[in-house]
Order: C-alpha cells, then sequence, then structure tokens
C-alpha cells in the first residue's frame, strides 16, 4: 500500500478549501478549514505529525496577536485625530501667537503663508525653501501695502514639476522705492475665528491666515 505524506494531505487539502477571494490566510476561520480538511485528507497510516500541528496551532496564535495588535493602533490613531480636532476646536476665540513660515504641501490643497511688512514695500520676493535648505521656487510678489500679507503656493518648483509632499520653510524680502529692505515678520498674533481642514489637518485662521497647530507658540484667553 502507497503512504501518502503529510505534505501530500497539505496539498489535498488546500484543494479541497475553496480560495479565499481577500487573500486572508491568516483568519481563524480559513485556518480551522484546512486544518479540518488536511485530517480528513491524511493516510490514517501516515497522520499528521504533532509537532506539525502544534507549529500550525502557534503560527495563528502569533497571527491573530498581530492582528489584535494592528486593530488598537488603528483605535488609537482614531482617537488621536479626535483629540487634535476637539483641541483646535476649543482655540476658537483666544489669542494665539505661532511662527508662521513653515508650509505643508500635500496631495489635497494648496498651501499659503502670511507674513507682515512693517512698511509699503515696492517689490516683495517669496523664497519657498525644502528641508535641505534649497530654494525650490521664488514667488515675486512685486509692490505691497504695509501690513498682513499672504501668498500662495502651487507645489512646484522654478521649473513647474511637481514637488515631493512634505515641510517646507519660506523667507521673505521686501525693498522700498530707494532699494532699502523693509522689515518682515513671520510671526502672527491675533484671535483664532475658525477652524479649517482645507490641507487635510486641522489649522486655525487667525487674520485671515491658516496656521498650523504645531506652529502655536502661545496661547492666551
Amino acid at each position: 500500500m502507497a503512504v501518502t505524506s503529510v505534505d501530500a494531505s497539505r496539498a489535498a487539502a488546500a484543494a479541497a478549501t475553496p480560495p479565499n477571494p481577500k487573500g486572508d490566510m491568516g483568519s481563524t476561520e480559513t485556518f480551522m478549514k484546512l486544518l479540518v480538511a488536511e485530517l480528513k485528507q491524511q493516510d490514517p497510516m501516515d497522520p499528521m505529525n504533532a509537532r506539525d500541528m502544534v507549529a500550525q496551532l502557534a503560527s495563528l496564535t502569533s497571527v491573530q496577536k498581530l492582528t489584535t495588535i494592528d486593530q488598537k493602533l488603528a483605535g488609537l490613531n482614531d482617537g488621536s485625530a479626535a483629540s487634535a480636532s476637539m483641541q483646535s476646536a476649543s482655540l476658537i476665540g483666544k489669542t494665539v501667537t505661532a511662527a508662521t513660515n513653515r508650509v505643508t504641501l500635500t496631495s489635497t490643497g494648496t498651501p499659503s503663508g502670511s507674513y507682515k511688512l512693517q512698511n509699503d514695500a515696492a517689490n516683495v520676493s517669496v523664497k519657498v525653501i525644502d528641508g535641505t535648505g534649497q530654494v525650490v521656487k521664488t514667488i515675486e510678489a512685486g509692490a505691497q501695502g504695509g501690513g498682513a500679507r499672504t501668498f500662495q503656493w502651487d507645489g512646484r518648483d522654478s521649473t513647474g514639476k511637481r514637488v515631493p509632499n512634505g515641510a517646507y520653510s519660506f523667507d521673505v524680502k521686501a525693498t522700498d522705492t530707494a532699494g532699502h529692505p523693509v522689515p518682515v515678520s513671520t510671526e502672527v498674533n491675533g484671535l483664532v475665528t475658525e477652524i479649517t481642514y482645507e490641507n487635510g489637518a486641522p489649522e486655525v485662521v487667525v487674520g485671515g491666515a491658516h496656521v498650523s497647530l504645531s506652529d502655536v507658540t502661545s496661547i492666551a484667553q
């Protein structure tokens, strides 16, 4: 009488079990179906080795633990997002100070930055800088009056090529009609009037400027 090997019984078990369209071979239900099918298909003269069964059960336990960990981490992420939303909403009506010389480029939305000119300027230019300190784009804003100003960046470099998503900084230079420098501040201070999620993360709106929560340096009643 021919003796069927353990590997052969496993192959028969796999053939007897319908394929899982989701490829979820780590679920408890799938594992038990495979195990029962394998036991049915094995040769009585050469039953499954007890060590093989223990090893398979141990593998199932490991997969179940990893799945549980993933689910708990996902829950923590959801909780963190909800907490950030609640925190940002509580800032409405409060006075904040923030460093606004940073912008975040994402797949959605157009990043904008804010600055304040101490006096009228005949020429204003904004340099967008990446994490390595390289200037990726220079935006010529032309003549502007003194006060709070904003600019928008399309996420492209000087050649028109889309740059990678991530954090960028910007530097503003301004001169008057005589070519003398005009003082520029990239720090904003004012009342939070709105919370926006246009760029995929909560931002506070201060005097028309969109400020990331990570850029807020102080909060006052």
